[in-house]
């Protein structure tokens, strides 16, 4: 093979090879049609400092639940469909009416309710006490490649697609799909995990069922592409004419 159709090929090859665009990665590509596979439920969310709960305590007689409902009430019939927020402090404590101090850090909303409600009937203030309590800020970070923002979450639990598929999909041909990373706060330590979205092992993820303050970033996949889609047009195309330009020119020179 002489040199001219050597490098007429080399300046094929490059033409072609920055025309080509980058495969969009899926998600699960390992996951198996009619293969079943074990699947965890999500746990249940344990309180921390810093949490802020609401907490409501319901009896038949109204009179009974008001002073555990607001610090001061002036209408008891309606006392018990007041909403009052703790704050989780620094101890893991909450201070609550008539009870005082109650710790509630490492606990599941469930077993703080049940230790409120067995506290008010040890007690003898109510014989058979109803209590509710929720999480308010329940929220997720979400950084990177797929958008910024502060992710309310209604309910108790989460996982990181339903997370995902809350941002703009459009972003996820720019994303770094094998590589999502997640910041938890545990303990008074910060802990960063990777998951891979393409690999089904991310359902055996510690970090799969989100937690309270979470930090999701979506690394960046390589180069970013423009609006219109192509990074072809702003840095490939310049850069393989000009190879093209010179092989052009090898070619006909070497005649």
């Amino acid at each position: 093979m002489n040199n001219k159709i050597k490098l007429s090929l080399l300046a094929a090859g490059v033409l072609l090879a920055a025309c080509s665009t980058p495969n969009k990665l899926g998600l699960l590509r390992d996951l198996e049609y009619n293969l079943p596979f074990d699947a965890s439920a999500a746990p249940e969310l344990t309180l921390k400092v810093d949490d802020r709960i609401t907490v409501q305590v319901f009896s038949d007689e109204p009179a009974l639940a008001a002073p555990f409902n607001t610090i001061s009430v002036t209408d008891v019939e309606t006392a018990d469909l007041l909403t009052v927020t703790y704050g989780v402090d620094v101890r893991g404590d909450i201070d609550f009416p008539v009870l005082g101090t109650i710790h509630v850090e490492g606990l599941t909303l469930k077993q703080v309710q049940d230790e409120i409600a067995r506290q008010i009937r040890d007690r003898g203030y109510i014989k058979d006490p109803v209590v509710k309590a929720e999480l308010v800020n329940f929220t997720i970070t979400v950084i990177g490649e797929m958008g910024s923002l502060l992710l309310p979450v209604e309910g108790n639990s989460i996982n990181i697609f339903q997370v995902l598929a809350q941002i703009d999909s459009k972003s996820t041909e720019n994303s770094k799909l094998p590589d999502v990373m997640v910041v938890r706060t545990e303990d008074g330590k910060r802990e960063a995990y990777s998951m891979n979205l393409q690999s089904k092992d991310i359902f055996n993820s510690p970090v799969f069922y989100l937690q309270q303050n979470d930090i999701v970033y979506v690394q960046p996949r390589g180069l970013r592409l423009s609006s219109g889609g192509d990074a072809f047009v702003q840095v490939f195309a310049p850069v393989a004419s000009a190879i093209a330009s010179v092989a052009y020119i090898l070619i006909w020179t070497a005649r």
